[in-house]
């Protein structure tokens, strides 16, 4: 049975809208942090998306034809899954929109033989896999900046125990960590 394993980049304050890397994500780059995003995509045998995250890494990602980054291969390589009502064409190589019983669809691909999925970004579909009990593991790379500028990574009504898993500081003073949902 493949794990269902949720990576969100955010600020001290919860903040993970892209629209404002430049502020909280941007500045804290480094080799270490770099590397931890890699192994979460290296270690990974199908990447999960929302609408919004499917279609703003798309057009970046497949365009690299050189493994830019390290994972550009793998992004664009990989069995993607995009959940979306209304999304009608999804040209990434090898991606399947789910549009309806998506909770039943994804606990169906966990049982699958394989490697864990992924789901980076998503908000909306995080906190959705979280009410219904599919996240294994919530991984947070967080930076140490506060702002309120952007989206916080939380909005919906979740009520969710967790338990610590590990944590690792890396260079420029950001944290990792990882949660098992409390069953």
């Amino acid at each position: 049975m493949r794990q269902l394993i949720a990576t969100e980049w955010v600020s001290l304050n919860g903040i993970f809208d892209s629209g404002s890397f430049e502020q909280w994500f941007n500045p804290y780059h480094s080799d270490s942090r770099a590397k931890y995003i890699q192994d979460c995509i290296h270690n990974c045998d199908v990447m999960l998306y929302g609408r919004n995250t499917y279609q703003m890494l798309y057009p970046y990602w497949s365009s690299f034809k050189e493994n830019e980054m390290g994972v550009a291969e793998k992004l664009n390589k990989v069995k993607k899954y995009v959940v979306s009502a209304d999304l009608k064409d999804a040209p990434w190589e090898n991606t399947t929109i789910i549009n309806d019983n998506i909770i039943n669809t994804i606990a169906g691909i966990k049982k699958e033989q394989g490697g864990d999925i992924l789901l980076q970004g998503s908000g909306v579909l995080l906190a959705s896999l979280l009410k219904a009990g599919l996240v294994d593991e919530l991984k947070l790379l967080v930076h140490p900046h506060i702002t309120t500028n952007g989206k916080a990574l939380f909005t919906d009504d979740v009520n969710t125990g967790l338990e610590l898993n590990s944590m690792q500081q890396l260079d420029k003073g950001v944290i990792t960590s990882s949660y098992k949902p409390v069953k």
